[in-house]
């Protein structure tokens, strides 16, 4: 099993085909409730990408998971992380697969390029981590607009029109109306802002 990094919640291995999620214990925490949480959020981010992978989106599919060592199977994508290949022709694919995303009650929660991978012109969108359900135009607002962050920061050269490109394809896509959406974007924009001067 070879290690292929570190995140701030998990370790990622990778076994033939396969890639393991580990929750990493939490010295910090006590035991029983680090062991509680991790148990929790291993399998509830199992659970969302199974249900996401069934109602047919470009996802990871869930292999398995193993509560004892609070372990995520999913299928390897042999592809190139996004972040690194990312084209303007990727964003409306970008936006319809977040539309779809919360079309079905899911927000990603860490909306980013590195979180997605291209496969033979295909998007997949890995690590549901901080995901969880809500159907509230404020939480869809949040996640969209750490997307917008993550292309201003990552692809500043074309972030402007390759937001404008997924918003369009987003607006065609979700089945809420925008309306309600837009209007908590603004908020979290004008928030930001203050926050920013001061």
């Amino acid at each position: 099993m070879k290690l292929l990094g570190f995140g701030s919640e998990a370790a990622i291995y990778e076994n033939n085909s396969f890639i393991i999620k580990r929750r990493i214990k939490k010295d910090y925490r006590i035991k029983e409730i680090d062991e509680k949480l991790r148990k929790n959020r291993s399998r509830a981010e199992f659970n969302i990408m199974r249900f996401l992978y069934e109602s047919g989106l470009n996802v990871p599919k869930p292999i398995k998971y193993v509560e004892s060592k609070k372990e995520i199977y999913m299928e390897k994508i042999d592809g190139k992380r996004l972040a690194e290949s990312f084209s303007l022709e990727d964003s409306k694919s970008i936006g319809k697969m977040i539309a779809d995303m919360h079309n079905l009650g899911v927000i990603h929660g860490d909306l980013t390029t590195a979180n997605m991978i291209k496969k033979e012109g295909k998007v997949y969108l890995i690590d549901f981590g901080l995901s969880y359900y809500s159907l509230k135009d404020e939480d869809i607002a949040s996640d969209i607009f750490l997307f917008k962050n993550a292309l201003k920061s990552k692809h500043n050269e074309v972030y402007r029109e390759a937001y404008a490109m997924c918003l369009d394809a987003y607006k065609s896509q979700i089945r809420k109306e925008f309306k309600g959406i837009d209007t908590h974007l603004k908020d979290i924009e004008e928030r930001r802002r203050y926050n920013e001067s001061y």
